[in-house]
């Protein structure tokens, strides 16, 4: 396949038109993908690793005090226990002693209870900080996939024609191409004629990338960095739907950086192509 200017070296400046010129871009320049996230994301999100730092260091000084308060309290009844002979001596003198120890546990447990309110406290921040992280991971997955998506649709039509020997290649559907409603129609048509139920019409259409092939058949293919059965099975179950819909050949393919051993075998029986792009 012809490189494309995006492809150059990473230091040459490169005019900015277009979306796709900005993500080409970011492709080769580390620096910039990160101040774009910076941009991007919630502030709050930017500080979650310096908060849960601080939070760490908080519950590790509480942890501290407690064991020296127990420590203290230790030699408080150490302390308390020595005093117990020269309790023998006086009744009165025993009593009020005996006042002022059970003064001293009920302070105890007072402030006991007041350190465990406080780190059940921190501790359920730390769930809800830990929560964010994963939320904001779940977020940057869903960016990085969407992107993937997008440079797969840029090379469609090549991959069509070098993987799939597709003469003219024309893209028919694409969750990040300019939306056509050729396939929709196509679909429609075929659910109202019986050929296909509007279940399996729907399922179609949740293709990741649809092709006209330019002999009169079909090409489609479903989009992941790391390929496994599940993407074969869609794949093979869809094309056979689109083929079924169309009345014409539509031959089913996965894309993605890799895909698993057992995956590949699964593809081969079923006679999905497989296009590994590099990283």
């Amino acid at each position: 396949m012809t490189m494309t200017p995006a492809a150059a070296s990473p230091s040459a400046a490169t005019p900015i038109y277009t979306f796709a010129d900005i993500l080409a871009a970011m492709e080769h320049n580390p620096e910039l993908r990160s101040a774009m996230r910076q941009h991007i994301l919630d502030l709050e999100f930017q500080q979650l690793p310096a908060e849960m730092q601080e939070l760490r260091q908080i519950v590790a000084e509480l942890r501290q005090t407690l064991r020296d308060f127990i420590a203290a309290a230790n030699a408080r009844f150490d302390r308390l226990e020595a005093g117990q002979a020269e309790l023998r001596s006086g009744q009165e003198e025993h009593a009020a002693r005996l006042e002022r120890l059970e003064a001293g546990q009920e302070e105890l447990r007072s402030d006991v209870a007041a350190l465990k309110a406080g780190q059940e406290e921190h501790t359920a921040r730390l769930d809800r900080l830990e929560s964010g992280q994963r939320s904001m991971q779940g977020t940057l997955a869903r960016l990085d996939g969407r992107d993937y998506e997008r440079r797969v649709t840029r090379l469609a039509m090549s991959l069509a024609a070098h993987y799939l020997g597709a003469p003219d290649p024309q893209i028919v559907w694409s969750e990040t191409h300019q939306y056509n409603d050729e396939l929709s129609r196509l679909l429609r048509a075929a659910a109202k004629a019986g050929r296909i139920t509007v279940d399996e019409a729907m399922m179609v259409e949740n293709a990741d990338l649809v092709l006209s092939d330019g002999a009169g058949g079909y090409c489609l293919a479903e989009v992941s960095i790391t390929l496994d059965d599940s993407d074969i099975t869609r794949a093979r179950r869809r094309a056979d739907l689109l083929a079924q819909a169309v009345n014409a050949p539509a031959q089913a393919f996965v894309i993605g950086t890799q895909i698993l051993d057992t995956s590949r075998d699964a593809a081969a029986a079923h006679q999905v192509a497989v296009c590994i792009l590099p990283d």
